[in-house]
């Protein structure tokens, strides 16, 4: 199918490249000059594994190809999928300024028949508007436009997986020829028994906003779970197993830490919020699923605070800036978060990330930058576990001692057991399990 896919980002590059390996003709559109002739180059915007592999691959196989312009990207494709940001207002409300957009410039160069589908997380409601949008640009189309919602469900750092191995599709029409086209493009994966799932297209799009924020409750249940077990001596850990032994809860998403951070979390639970209240329901649990997240961090400084009685003057390392393994995205990362707080408190801190190192500089420029973790570790007063790169669950202990001031490690994520830390001489804070001083 000839495809393509307006924005280049984490979630419209993914598309794109999966897309065409899938077999599709795709080209991929950003309004970003830069962007695009860094792609034509051979080289990804942004950190997630192996997708530069992938696009330079399927660039190689002449499936895709990218553009800056919508009048060399859109005529002639039949499928036009819409992947553009929708970055939160001050009132937290979704701002669909560049999905409007898009949709009219869409509009106006499409050349037949064809589907403009929602990637993009957005409100319910959101299509009806995009309908309405191309059919005031294009009356004379009005029977060849059709739209649809196909919302992503891509977790950073495993997105090509997610995208080629997907738990489920999702799909939203209100046309049978809608679905007829989403169910070829996606045959491929149907055919080796991936779940297709068929709604109208107001369920679709509000399954991703819950989807998001039912996630972030398990997370927030999960550090109000650390909060009660570090106050009674019970384990976090053996909690959430037992919790997750039951398969009506499973286990995922359960564990305790620095709380979730990213770009889709936040600003998706904002919008649920304020989309419900649009609606004239009350989601009152969501503002407390936020509230719970925010005090992960607090719980942090806490502990640190307490291990180095003040903060003025002492040296403190940050394992890990990006908000997740497998991404080099820090927006909105608890490490930064964490990393403000402790400097406007007079602290100094050195951070370590595999990929996020610049990229978090850029946001907390007072942030002091080192290349292993060892060499971030040295003269500190307190190392800080912030984000669970496998490569810090295998460092060696014994050496991280000997270049440290104190042996003190608060781990924000859980991935050293007693053991470990106790033969190296440290004393250990984790999240919602006994401290060993």
């Amino acid at each position: 199918m000839r495809v393509a896919v307006v924005g280049t980002g984490h979630v419209g590059l993914v598309t794109a490249s999966t897309l065409a390996y899938l077999g599709h003709d795709v080209v991929g559109l950003d309004n970003d000059p830069d962007k695009i002739r860094l792609l034509k180059a051979g080289t990804a915007p942004f950190f997630e594994p192996g997708l530069e592999e992938l696009v330079n691959e399927m660039v190689a196989a002449g499936r895709l190809t990218f553009a800056d312009t919508v009048e060399e990207a859109i005529p002639g494709r039949e499928v036009v999928f819409l992947c553009v940001g929708t970055p939160p207002r001050a009132s937290g409300e979704a701002n669909l300024v560049a999905v409007e957009t898009a949709g009219r410039q869409i509009a106006a160069n499409v050349t037949g028949r064809t589907l403009l589908v929602e990637k993009s997380t957005v409100p319910a409601g959101t299509a009806r508007r995009l309908k309405t949008t191309l059919v005031r640009e294009r009356p004379d189309l009005q029977a060849e436009l059709a739209v649809a919602s196909n919302p992503e469900f891509l977790r950073e750092g495993k997105a090509i997986e997610d995208s080629l191995e997907p738990d489920r599709i999702l799909v939203g029409a209100d046309d049978e020829w809608a679905f007829e086209m989403l169910r070829a493009l996606y045959e491929p994966l149907t055919s080796k028994g991936a779940l297709l799932i068929e709604t109208d297209i107001a369920t679709a799009e509000l399954s991703k906003h819950a989807s998001n924020a039912f996630l972030a409750l398990k997370i927030s249940y999960a550090n109000a779970l650390a909060r009660l077990c570090e106050k009674s001596g019970a384990d976090v850990l053996a909690v959430a197993d037992v919790l997750g032994s039951d398969h009506r809860i499973g286990r995922a998403f359960l564990n305790a830490g620095l709380g979730y951070g990213g770009y889709c979390f936040p600003k998706d639970i904002q919008a649920f919020e304020r989309l419900a209240v649009s609606l004239g329901y009350d989601f009152p649990l969501l503002n407390e699923v936020v509230a719970i997240n925010n005090g992960a961090v607090d719980a942090v400084v806490e502990k640190i605070t307490d291990a180095l009685w003040n903060l003025e003057d002492k040296r403190i390392t940050l394992l890990g800036l990006a908000f997740k393994p497998g991404t080099d995205d820090v927006r909105l990362a608890p490490a930064l978060v964490l990393a403000n707080r402790l400097i406007e408190r007079g602290a100094t801190c050195v951070g370590y990330d595999p990929q996020a190192g610049e990229a978090a500089v850029a946001e907390v420029p007072a942030l002091a930058l080192a290349s292993t973790p060892y060499e971030a570790a040295r003269g500190a007063h307190c190392v800080v576990v912030c984000t669970e790169w496998d490569e810090f669950k295998t460092l060696d202990l014994a050496k991280l001692k000997e270049v440290v001031e104190y042996p003190i490690i608060v781990d924000g994520r859980n991935i050293f057991d007693y053991d470990q830390v106790r033969e190296a001489g440290f004393s250990y804070y984790p999240t919602g399990r006994p401290p060993l001083v």
